[in-house]
């Protein structure tokens, strides 16, 4: 395969997001696509144009299991192998790579096509994945725990035993977590199921004052136990289409999520205002805020922001919201700064005027 051949299927070639890379068999690079160049950095380009491809990849690449420039089997002269593949992050661009490399044999000359895809994105949400299963199963198994030693203290009071407070108690303990490990997988189950759109949604007119004042007073009491002043906006007398259960959960969630991350002496509102055509529910607070970085991810069912670590839960809160809004035809948006807080807000659709009538 010429050089005059490869450039003139550069325009191809320059459209595919993987690299792709022509070597000789000494790892020589011979030509390199756009993308090539993306991947690897111009300084690692630079570098495999001056030596070989092959022992920069192989050096440059953490997790390939050993395989190095001398030891790879396509450097075995008609050798039995004609392909290999290998992965892992590549130190000068800090992405996570794929490489595959496939050698070719020509009557009289040999070459290596080496093909780079970019899969960082697959290797951080493989992680996210494996950190929300352990989480899941660590709060499956913390009730479960509880539960399972309730139920052996009352297994060992024997038959015939009269209850007496201590007893009731430990009864009353494992009932509470039961009641927590049916919440967990119910919000697990709800969430998937809003976003496959398989829950049926109930639309009808809320009163959204209504609604954020009864959240409002249940949680005032978590409120001040944690020394924060948590209150209801005035009133807007507006009216939302929306399911009123699914609409209360996702504000109690909002609501919780701010008293969670908001220290002692922060203030939380929540309240309505109008927008064309549409009603907005915002949560504010004046807490830690989020991290700018973390702003586009918060809303993901896999990802955990680092600086909310120290919360409980299976971190689907904000899924759930999220999920919700947008089976109620609306949406939700985020506004943050670290350090600062942040205003979460809520948008659904305005009832009509023959919804709102009472």
């Amino acid at each position: 395969m010429s050089a005059d051949f490869l450039e003139s299927l550069r325009p191809l070639f320059d459209c595919l997001t993987d690299g792709f890379c022509v070597a000789d068999v000494d790892g020589r690079l011979l030509y390199a696509n756009e993308a090539a160049g993306r991947l690897l950095g111009p300084e690692a380009q630079a570098e495999a144009e001056r030596g070989s491809i092959c022992e920069l990849l192989c050096a440059g690449l953490d997790g390939n299991h050993g395989l190095t420039a001398a030891t790879c089997p396509l450097k075995v002269p008609r050798g039995a192998k004609d392909a290999v593949t290998f992965k892992g992050k590549f130190a000068p661009s800090g992405r996570d790579l794929r490489v595959r490399c496939l050698r070719v044999r020509q009557p009289s000359v040999e070459r290596h096509f080496i093909i780079i895809e970019d899969v960082t994105a697959n290797a951080a949400m493989g992680r996210q994945k494996e950190e929300w299963r352990q989480m899941l199963a660590h709060d499956f198994r913390a009730p479960l725990t509880i539960m399972f030693g309730a139920l052996r203290a009352v297994e060992d009071l024997g038959v015939g035993h009269a209850l007496d407070k201590d007893d009731l108690e430990i009864i009353d303990s494992g009932v509470r977590n039961a009641r927590r490990l049916n919440d967990l997988i119910e919000a697990y189950l709800e969430t998937t199921r809003l976003e496959d759109g398989a829950l049926p949604v109930r639309a009808s007119a809320v009163d959204v004052d209504l609604l954020i004042g009864a959240i409002v007073d249940d949680e005032s009491e978590v409120a001040r136990s944690h020394g924060l002043a948590l209150t209801a906006g005035p009133p807007s007398g507006l009216r939302a289409r929306a399911d009123p259960e699914l609409l209360r959960r996702a504000v109690t969630n909002l609501i919780g999520n701010a008293l969670k991350f908001t220290p002692s002496g922060g203030r939380i509102r929540a309240g309505a205002s109008a927008a064309p055509g549409a009603v907005l529910l915002r949560v504010s607070d004046d807490g830690q805020g989020i991290p700018a970085g973390e702003l586009p991810h918060i809303f993901d069912r896999f990802y955990q922001c680092e600086s909310h670590r120290r919360g409980h839960g299976l971190g689907l809160g904000l899924t759930f919201c999220r999920a919700a809004a947008r089976a109620m035809g609306g949406d939700i948006t985020v506004e943050s700064e670290e350090g600062r807080g942040s205003v979460f807000t809520l948008s659904l659709p305005e009832a009509s005027a023959a919804e709102a009538r009472p």
